[in-house]
């Protein structure tokens, strides 16, 4: 089937995506968005510096129905989903979102109810659009560049006025194979420097549940969750964290939880494979020390 990946230039998004269009046959094409060299070597590659997905979307539109492609796949990010819906619409085409999974007989598996659940949805029609959420599918290995035509983008209806990047420091959320986590539990803002150290001794990264960066003590950008970044470490370490369905699908793919909590009863408990019952002010500061001796 003739198949068309689009995301960021980005090469573990776009080799995860490459490996799910092995699932449909033919050699991908792709459009990338940003500047810069297209790592893996595509069918056909097409380019745009257009950072809004909004104006990206009647050329998109166009470039689906000139080339015929009846699969098109993008990564399950915010990017993905401001283009997916507008473009399914403009092509009738059906969208299925959050995919983690595809057999061969182009059944797609995607969670329900906050990951309680998953919908498997036979493809009988084309064109169909994917989201393909993130650390599901093993990324293939891109290998050289692929050059690339400029898409033609119409007159934008929307400006960009200002833009402000924030960086992160260390490892991003979604690449941390070990990720120390706090949620409201932790009780004031200055208490994340504790599990700040922690994750540097173990060598991951700090997240939050909502509920922590709604008080404002950790960035957006540390949000885990259904609202916030979907990550799949080989283990997290939940401190004062409750265990709301939402958060739990945002772990949900996570290999080892390790929960740290007073609360006995807490849900997050449910999903850990090891649990510690206590105040985490008392235990936190003994397992930093005592991993910090292992290395």
């Amino acid at each position: 089937m003739k198949t068309l990946i689009i995301d960021v230039i980005d090469p573990k998004r776009m080799g995860e995506l490459t490996t799910v269009s092995k699932y449909f046959g033919d050699a991908p094409d792709i459009l990338a968005l940003g500047a810069g060299d297209i790592p893996g070597q595509f069918n056909k590659a097409y380019q745009t510096n257009e950072k809004i997905a909004v104006n990206l979307v009647p050329a998109i539109t166009q470039l689906i129905q000139d080339e015929g492609y009846e699969v098109i796949l993008l990564s399950a990010t915010t990017v993905g989903a401001e283009i997916a819906g507008p473009v399914a619409v403009g092509i009738g085409a059906a969208l299925i979102s959050e995919v983690i999974g595809i057999d061969d007989n182009h059944t797609v598996i995607r969670p329900l109810y906050g990951g309680k659940a998953v919908g498997k949805y036979k493809i009988v029609k084309y064109p169909v659009i994917l989201t393909i959420r993130r650390k599901y599918f093993e990324p293939a290995e891109l290998s050289g560049v692929t050059p690339a035509s400029m898409l033609a983008v119409e007159k934008s209806p929307i400006r960009l006025i200002s833009e402000k990047t924030q960086k992160s420091e260390g490892i991003p959320l979604e690449d941390a194979e070990i990720i120390v986590s706090g949620g409201r539990g932790i009780g004031v803002a200055e208490n994340f420097a504790m599990l700040k150290e922690m994750s540097d001794v173990l060598g991951g990264a700090v997240g939050a549940s909502r509920g922590a960066v709604d008080e404002g003590w950790a960035l957006p950008t540390q949000q885990i969750g259904q609202t916030g970044n979907i990550v799949a470490p080989s283990v997290y370490v939940a401190v004062g964290i409750s265990g709301a369905s939402q958060h739990l699908a945002g772990i949900a793919n996570a290999k080892c939880v390790v929960a740290i909590n007073k609360d006995e009863e807490a849900n997050i408990f449910n999903r850990a494979r090891f649990g510690i019952v206590c105040d985490y002010k008392t235990i936190v500061p003994v397992l930093t020390e005592v991993l910090r001796e292992e290395r």
